[in-house]
């Protein structure tokens, strides 16, 4: 990084390490000594000459002799560092719709450049724009959809950490809708913050459609409410109408009664849903004269409606407190509807549950061999309890074989597994369940029938045991579960006791259900968006996988991908990234997007679909009135000053005078050996060869 400079300078010393500079005085009289005796009894007439030859002889082997003492050469530079002054312009769209009256944009444009180059006589200047993300250089279109004060001097500590910022001039209408006050970030800076206070701080009439909640996920059949929040100012004895309106045919509207300049309501909307898929609703709220902008005035939002939830059946031998404790986990996922059944009253169409969980079943008093014929290709999960019939149970399923030994219960602790790799459980939850209570089970012995997967092995009292206390199986994409000890309860009001949350055995749960009700994916082409929303300032990306006839990835072949919305067609190319395939499609426009992917693997062609939404973001347009208040706190805080647009062009003298912005003056101090200089080892050649040369004319040598 180059630094921008004042002065420089350069001295130079000598450094002798643990040495004395005394030593100096023998390198010295050792010269002396050997040019005397060299030159006492020399017949050389002229005297000026012979002088010449000792001096030339007494200052060479001194020299040497001081080489001996490997001197060091120290330098030190100094270099003074002009302050660095950012210049961070806020180019969110909060900016452009509330200007106040009078206020001219190209004069307040012009001073703003200027600011930047009269700065730049001084000190080093550094434009940077922030909205959405931070970018270089001016930028007034004001298009950004969101202001993010916490993540511009999160930038300048990363970016210029070890740079002598000498202050910041940020010209916003202090208007925040994204992270946290900015408040803190300067009063920990270690410069002023200067503040261009845009906007207007007076309320101009306006009607503002300030919130809609909602659920992303609904399900066929049920009815899902919108919570909206409207908001109304200066407009006090204005009507309106709120007005919700959906793709798949319903509408509905509510009068707006304005009845006070600063007015806010919230309506709650029921809405039915009619068909699986995705449902556009637009919320808006009719526009009146006079009115600052409409552009805040409506909302489209987009609500998933699935074709029910993915139904789980715990059936019991008898009524058990594990039955609760397993409900309750797995209800935590809005996805899954469980029910609960006895043995004694089996439900119709089992087939319809993607998964059944057995509760000490089956048992003696209840077989139940015909419910387990027809389940056959269900999920399954088992949780073995005292009251199973274990030799059943045995023959019943083909993980574990369970051979009795009639000697009653046992209880049995949970060893976790840390080679398990179906599914993965966070570290809290793994050392969670190192200190829980056992299961209880009838002493057995428990083995595989054929390969499966352990997550949790028996440990009795402190031994480790080989023999499954959780395990899983897949057999021709039929998947079973094994728990071989009942007690779930006690482990989750322990969890609860110990950590105030039930969180590590309904992660536990919740995790198991899941593997077990996922269907295995056996396409060889899969084509997804690395998430189901993206937002309107969120780059767009998606995934492809082709595998080939063996299941191994293969990106040899060119995967293209239509995106289509509302009659908008987008073309892409897939890019090759490792084994597999990427997309970046960039920023999209709000909208309900399905896609179609396609790719050919040698004569074989393939294609898949799917759909993503893209969220608009309209949260710069919900507040319109400047925040002054917070840009003088954030001035204020940090020995800076805040300015009106018209005393721009004070800034310059107001910086000047801050004690804060100073020229820093660095030190940077090297050493080196006196012998590895070139311009050292030159002097000692030169007084050689002159001596050489004077000896050899006056036939000395």
């Amino acid at each position: 990084m180059a630094y921008l400079t004042t002065d420089m300078s350069l001295l130079f010393s000598l450094y002798f390490n643990d040495l004395s500079a005394w030593w100096l005085i023998p390198c010295l009289l050792l010269g002396f000594g050997l040019a005397f005796l060299l030159y006492q009894k020399s017949n050389l007439e002229n005297k000026s000459l012979k002088y010449g030859l000792f001096a030339l002889r007494f200052i060479l082997i001194s020299l040497l002799a001081f080489l001996l003492l490997a001197p060091l050469l120290k330098s030190i530079k100094k270099r003074l560092e002009k302050p660095l002054i950012i210049i961070a312009q806020d180019a969110s769209a909060s900016i452009a719709a509330s200007a106040p009256k009078g206020f001219n944009s190209v004069q307040y444009h012009k001073d703003f450049k200027k600011l930047a180059t009269d700065l730049a006589d001084d000190y080093e200047v550094k434009v940077l724009n922030f909205g959405d993300e931070i970018k270089s250089d001016f930028n007034f279109q004001q298009k950004a959809k969101q202001t993010d004060f916490s993540q511009l001097f999160r930038y300048i500590k990363e970016q210029y950490a070890n740079r002598n910022v000498g202050a910041i001039v940020l010209a916003s209408d202090g208007i925040i809708n994204r992270s946290a006050n900015p408040i803190e970030d300067a009063k920990n800076s270690q410069f002023p913050v200067y503040t261009i206070a845009l906007g207007d701080t007076i309320p101009k009439k306006d009607l503002v459609l300030s919130r809609v909640n909602y659920n992303n996920l609904v399900y066929l059949g049920n009815n899902h409410q919108l919570e909206i929040q409207v908001s109304a100012f200066k407009a006090k004895g204005v009507n309106s109408v709120l007005s919700v309106s959906t793709n798949d045919g319903q509408s509905k509207s509510q009068a707006l009664n304005i009845d006070a300049d600063d007015w806010k309501k919230t309506f709650n909307i029921n809405l039915e849903t009619r068909k699986k898929g995705i449902k556009k609703i637009i919320v808006a709220v009719r526009s009146v004269s006079g009115e600052l902008s409409t552009q805040n005035n409506q909302q489209t939002i987009f609500v998933e409606v699935l074709d029910g939830r993915e139904k789980v059946l715990i059936l019991a031998d008898a009524p058990h407190p594990d039955i609760s404790a397993l409900k309750q986990a797995i209800e935590n996922n809005e996805n899954y509807e469980v029910k609960v059944a006895l043995a004694d009253n089996i439900p119709a169409n089992l087939k319809n549950f993607g998964l059944i969980i057995f509760h000490a079943l089956p048992s003696f008093s209840h077989p139940i061999a015909n419910v387990l014929a027809q389940t056959s290709r269900n999920s399954r999960w088992f949780i073995v309890g005292t009251n199973t019939n274990t030799s059943a149970l045995s023959q019943q399923q083909n993980l574990i074989n369970i051979s009795s030994t009639n000697r009653g219960a046992q209880e049995y602790f949970a060893a976790i597994n840390t080679n398990f790799y179906a599914f993965s459980l966070a570290d809290e939850t793994k050392n969670r369940f190192n200190a829980l209570a056992p299961l209880v089970a009838p002493f057995a012995n428990y083995s595989f029938k054929n390969a499966g997967l352990v997550l949790f092995n028996q440990k009795i009292g402190n031994v480790n045991t080989n023999a499954p206390l959780l395990s899983f199986g897949n057999e021709a994409g039929v998947k079973t579960a094994i728990l071989t000890g009942e007690g779930i309860w006690r482990w989750r009001l322990e969890d609860y006791e110990k950590h105030e949350n039930h969180d590590a055995v309904d992660e536990l749960i919740g995790k198991s259900v899941q593997y077990l009700s996922a269907k295995d994916d056996k396409r060889k082409f899969r084509v997804y968006p690395a998430k189901n929303r993206f937002e309107e300032n969120e780059r767009v990306t998606l995934n492809a996988e082709l595998y080939n006839d063996s299941y191994d990835l293969d990106n040899t072949a060119e995967v293209v991908i239509n995106l289509k919305s509302e009659g908008k067609n987008y073309s892409f190319i897939f890019s090759k990234v490792g084994k597999s395939y990427q997309l970046d499609a960039g920023f999209l426009p709000a909208g309900d997007y399905s896609f179609e992917a396609k790719t050919k693997l040698g004569n074989n062609n393939f294609n898949a679909q799917g759909r993503f939404l893209v969220q608009a973001i309209n949260v710069e347009l919900m507040q319109t009135t400047a925040d002054h208040q917070l840009l003088y706190n954030l001035a204020a805080q940090s020995d800076g000053k805040m300015v009106m647009p018209s005393q721009i062009v004070t800034l310059k003298g107001l910086i000047a005078k801050n004690e804060k912005v100073k020229t820093v003056s660095y030190e940077e101090k090297s050493y080196e050996d006196l012998i590895n200089l070139k311009w050292f080892f030159a002097l000692l050649i030169t007084l050689l060869s002159v001596e050489w040369f004077l000896r050899k004319r006056n036939g000395l040598i």
